[in-house]
């Protein structure tokens, strides 16, 4: 008896936007167009003579059966992905060598290796940690995880998790006042960003509900790691992505002074020279990173 399944490839579509309650990031995962997502998504709806999701001004929402296909989905997708990566089992070990910045490395990705390599002892990760922006087609890495936009041409580009921003400092710097504060009061104290993030405070601001353009007095640092110094050292307030301060709040050197955030369009990102076959090495490490930003 044949299986009466819709498209596969309508299934997916919708599992990414529904995971990411976004089509336009739905479609980044899969590396294709938005259209072409909504496209599935509603020739699915078609199949299935349902709703999945309520389209909002600027977002979806699931509706109950778009909730509980997506859940169903997300359990089938992942059996399936390891039922794919046991039938390459040949490939499953070796070496890995991965290229990636000083900040994110030493900061989330080293303190969890030791979890890889219990989960999956047949491969090694080898990373490198660097400044240098390497030609991975020449280079001999593998992959690199790079944070930005997943916009590079050539390449094969996994997204691991999108920046989810909010203001943390030092202890020291908000020494008497009671957490969490209100919006304006932590717009009054020092505040730091990156330069590539001049605008983070000012849709900060507006997430919070104030109506005022972003503050002038923000110091700026030339980068990520400059600017978490800074707030370490209790020079100012920085919005910075949870994932990255979670260890130093639960350790009290950074205290979070609100619960709003704000979602940044860049994030991290998998990269890879683009090769005829899958490197099932590089899907499963990509994989546990998703994972764990999960987490």
């Amino acid at each position: 008896m044949s299986r009466r399944l819709p498209s596969l490839n309508q299934l997916r579509a919708f599992e990414a936007a529904a995971r990411h309650e976004s089509i336009k990031e739905g479609a980044e995962e899969l590396c294709v167009t938005p259209a072409a997502v909504g496209h599935q998504i509603k020739g699915l709806e078609q199949e299935l003579n349902t709703a999945l999701f309520r389209r909002k001004t600027r977002r979806i929402e699931l509706t109950d059966e778009g909730r509980a296909l997506s859940e169903s989905l997300g359990i089938a997708l992942d059996t399936i992905e390891q039922a794919v990566l046991q039938a390459r089992k040949s490939d499953l070990t070796g070496t890995l060598k991965i290229t990636l910045a000083p900040f994110f490395g030493n900061r989330w990705l080293l303190p969890r290796l030791d979890d890889f390599h219990r989960q999956f002892p047949g491969i090694v990760i080898k990373p490198s940690l660097s400044f240098d922006y390497v030609d991975l087609k020449k280079s001999g890495f593998d992959a690199a995880v790079r944070y930005g936009a997943g916009d590079w041409d050539g390449m094969s580009c996994a997204l691991v998790c999108r920046d989810v921003v909010g203001p943390v400092c030092a202890p020291q710097l908000v020494s008497g006042f009671d957490l969490p504060l209100q919006a304006q009061d932590i717009l009054d104290l020092p505040l730091a960003c990156g330069e590539q993030w001049q605008e983070d405070w000012g849709a900060w601001a507006a997430a919070a509900g104030l109506n005022t353009t972003a503050p002038e007095k923000i110091t700026e640092y030339e980068s990520r790691a400059f600017m978490f110094d800074a707030a370490l050292s209790g020079q100012a307030v920085i919005l910075a992505d949870m994932r990255m301060t979670a260890a130093d709040v639960a350790a009290g050197s950074l205290v979070q002074l609100s619960p709003i955030t704000v979602k940044r369009p860049q994030g991290l990102y998998v990269v890879s020279a683009e090769t005829p076959k899958p490197n099932a090495k590089l899907e499963i490490f990509t994989n546990w990173l998703i994972e764990q930003a999960r987490g």
